[in-house]
């Protein structure tokens, strides 16, 4: 866990040819939302901001799931703007079943996301003969962020614990900060909170 080298976007040739796309409960919505909150490891200036109860009820997850280097492939997405990434989904084996059965995630699911900056290849694009091909880079400052399904423990935030683990692997702890992932995931609350769908 301590030693963790680069997934490579390899990780997405890992995708299986399935049929199945999740049903609306389980969906991601096409519109821009998903690029608001936490998408870059901090809040942006639409996100709610908790009143003194809520905030001190935010649980902050600060532990790194074991073996997340080992689980199953969700979907890929490429973010522009300033972001300007790669990023991989993955889950754990309840995340991978529910998501495959279409029914509701269980307690303990765990879903991570994975993210490069995106970076041109000359490699590659020399061999294409022209500029098209990136490939994944550095690791940005919101590498790595899981949503770990506990209704209990994280009450507070929808039954979800939001983690943000930075390109040296340590936790953001600002309980506000954390606060407005839930903020930001409140939009898809119908659907579990999650926005991702099943790549089929």
């Amino acid at each position: 866990m301590k030693g963790i080298s680069l997934l490579s976007v390899a990780v997405a040739t890992t995708m299986i040819a399935v049929a199945w796309m999740a049903p609306p409960s389980l969906g991601q919505t096409n519109n821009s939302q998903a690029n608001t909150g936490m998408t870059a490891g901090k809040p942006t200036a639409d996100t709610t901001t908790p009143n003194d109860s809520n905030e001190a009820k935010v649980t902050v997850v600060t532990t790194i799931p074991d073996g997340y280097r080992d689980w199953k492939f969700i979907s890929a997405a490429h973010e522009a703007g300033t972001l300007n990434d790669i990023r991989v989904v993955i889950g754990n084996d309840k995340a991978i079943k529910a998501y495959r059965a279409g029914k509701a995630f269980p307690e303990g699911t765990i879903i991570g996301r994975v993210a490069w900056k995106m970076v041109p290849s000359e490699e590659n694009n020399k061999t294409f003969g022209q500029a098209q091909s990136f490939v994944p880079g550095d690791a940005p400052d919101w590498y790595l962020q899981f949503l770990e399904k506990n209704t209990r423990k994280y009450a507070a935030t929808g039954g979800w614990g939001y983690s943000n683990f930075g390109k040296d692997l340590k936790p953001t702890t600002d309980k506000k900060t954390m606060y407005s992932c839930y903020a930001c995931h409140q939009a898809v609350a119908a659907r579990d909170y999650i926005f991702t769908k099943y790549a089929p």
